[in-house]
């Protein structure tokens, strides 16, 4: 995960904006009469984001023509993203690229390697679609990210995925990804979570949970095999010059440099990996047929 400043844009300037573009009088007219209800609810959400308790906010089930608030559907609270945000035509457009552009060297920052290419409601839209246009609940993510995570909306605070725009710094700071090597040919990584023991049990928790819910482990695991294969004619021009000592040392450099940078990257967790693994130092880097 990578941390991500807040939105600076006002939600109800932004409900404005998108609500102000809509031709139909009578559909704008019904949006604009909820506009303390969304502005409350956008206050009511960063609120409790501040302090994790988003797993609070009730979550509304029920059929897009249903009356959500006011006079106003569920159907029509979630077009005011998809029809009146997302449009590259609309005013409203620009909010949404000045989010994207938060994303961090335009990565995904819930996985760390996915181009952020569209953005993420954190509180889905379909449940919650009072926030439908609401700043602080679009996140940049990548296609995988914002089509594939679970999803199941959390009940309590454990079960929270991690908010880029909202966690504590530990959650960047320390590290909580780790892998392992799996001796074979070819090599594979397995990915895994292990929080410091200091951590209180709902953030390890949820860090899990994130994990999890994102597919990390297969999708790092994928990313780490081409990096493997790709790896091997490195080391072998290494083992050639300093055989054993001159991979480590190799692999010691490279696990320092990644993790200077993010220290819970999937790369970090691979180097460190593998230069923990004696077998794959010596010469089991040379595993593929």
């Amino acid at each position: 995960m990578r941390a991500i400043s807040v939105p600076a844009q006002d939600p109800q300037l932004v409900y404005d904006l998108c609500v102000n573009s809509i031709a139909d009088e009578d559909l704008r007219a019904r949006l604009q009469a909820i506009t303390a209800e969304v502005v409350a609810a956008a206050v009511d959400y960063q609120q409790k984001g501040l302090i994790n308790q988003l797993f609070t906010i009730p979550a509304i089930d029920c059929d897009n023509d249903d009356i959500v608030v006011g006079q106003v559907t569920k159907k029509e609270l979630k077009a005011t993203y998809s029809s009146h945000m997302v449009g590259d035509s609309k005013p409203a457009r620009r909010v949404y690229t000045d989010i994207l552009g938060k994303a961090p060297r335009k990565k995904c920052p819930f996985c760390g390697f996915g181009q952020a290419s569209t953005l993420d409601h954190y509180l889905p839209k379909a449940r919650f679609p009072i926030l439908s246009v609401l700043p602080w609940n679009l996140v940049p993510a990548c296609k995988d990210c914002n089509t594939g995570k679970n999803a199941a909306t959390a009940t309590a605070q454990n079960q929270q995925t991690l908010h880029p725009y909202l966690e504590h710094p530990r959650i960047v700071s320390d590290q909580w990804l780790h892998a392992r090597v799996l001796t074979g040919t070819p090599p594979v990584l397995e990915f895994f979570v292990s929080p410091p023991e200091d951590w209180d049990q709902v953030d390890k928790t949820r860090v899990l949970a994130h994990f999890r819910d994102y597919k990390l482990a297969s999708r790092f695991s994928i990313e780490a095999s081409n990096e493997l294969a790709n790896l091997k004619d490195t080391l072998d021009l290494v083992w050639s010059d300093s055989a054993l000592a001159g991979v480590q040392d190799h692999l010691r450099v490279i696990a320092a440099g990644k993790k200077a940078v993010h220290v819970n990257a999937w790369d970090t967790a691979m180097y460190q990996a593998l230069l923990r693994s004696e077998w794959y130092c010596d010469e089991g880097f040379r595993a593929f047929e």
